[in-house]
This record gives C-alpha cells, structure tokens and sequence, in this order.
C-alpha cells in the first residue's frame, strides 16, 4: 500500500481540525545549547549572522539589545531562561540570529547557537503541555523524520506588553 495515501487522509481528516494537529508544515531546526526546536519557515522572515549588539537603557533578562539591519531597528531577545535552557549564547561560526516579524514592518530577532539552513518536513501533533527540559509552556510538537521535536512559536512566549514594550525600543531610536 502507498505512504503517501494515508498521509493524504489523515491531512483531510485533521482539515477541520483547527488545534493544528496533522498539519504537514515545512521547518527550520535550531539549537538553544545541545536543545533542539523546530520553527515554521512561514514564521522566519530571514536567517542573519548576528551583527553587533547595540545596547539599550532598558536592560531586561528579555531584550539583549538591538541591531540595525539594511536601516531597520530590531530588537534581539533572549528566551532562553524561559525555555529552561543556560542563557549564555556561543557566540562562533554556527550562531544565527532568525528575524520573525511580529506585524508589517516590525521585526525580533532571537539568537540562535546553530541552524540548519535545509528545509525539513514534518507533522505538527494537536498541543500538548509540555514542561520537563524545556522549561514551562505549551509546545506543540513535530513529528520531523521519526523524531518528535517542540515547535518553536515566537507569539506563544511574548506577551502582548513584552511586545509593545519591543515596539517601543524601536520607537525610540
């Protein structure tokens, strides 16, 4: 019997479903330490080698600074103590900075320890909470070449006055 036969099925069956469960979704895999996430490529503006961090008076454990990207001002968040991970960032060769654009024309980055620039498959399972080893939350998870990996999404660990407070660092340059 074909494989792809019943993936067709259950991606019709789960249509319906709006908890995202069965959805086939293309991701980028990256690192926070030897962790692994998935996030949806639809999500990731761009992938950037981080540039130099320009501090800002409003230290916080969440906004590291910003960086000036072709002429836009973008915040660069740390999320990494939130997830439960060593919030220090290996700053070498493998280190990205992903852009994720929270509205038109508005932008956070998040530095990355390592990326994977190939583009893989995989099924997004219904929602789960999940909280041992990555840190409290609610991921959902994917289900990427036989292995199940938290999918990463940047709106589910900023709320809505951590944004507005982004969107005032931007302000203000």
């Amino acid at each position: 019997m074909s494989q792809i036969l019943p993936l067709i099925k259950r991606l019709a069956l789960n249509a319906l479903d709006k908890s995202g469960g069965g959805r086939l979704e293309k991701f980028f895999i990256f690192k926070f330490g030897q962790k692994s996430f998935a996030v949806p490529a639809v999500d990731v503006a761009e992938v950037a080698i981080p540039g130099s961090l320009i501090e800002i008076h409003q230290k916080s454990d969440l906004i590291m600074g910003v960086v000036n990207i072709r002429g836009i001002v973008i915040p660069v968040v740390n999320l990494r103590k939130r997830l439960g991970i060593d919030s220090i960032c290996n700053n070498d060769e493998n280190t990205r900075m992903l852009l994720f654009s929270l509205k038109a024309g508005s932008y956070v980055g998040m530095i990355t320890d390592d990326i994977e620039y190939r583009l893989r498959e995989g099924i997004i399972e219904p929602q789960v909470s999940v909280t041992a080893d990555t840190g409290a939350g609610n991921f959902q998870i994917a289900v990427i070449e036989n292995q199940r990996i938290p999918v990463f999404m940047i709106d589910a660990w900023l709320d809505k006055p951590e944004i507005e407070i982004l969107q005032n660092v931007v302000e203000s340059f």
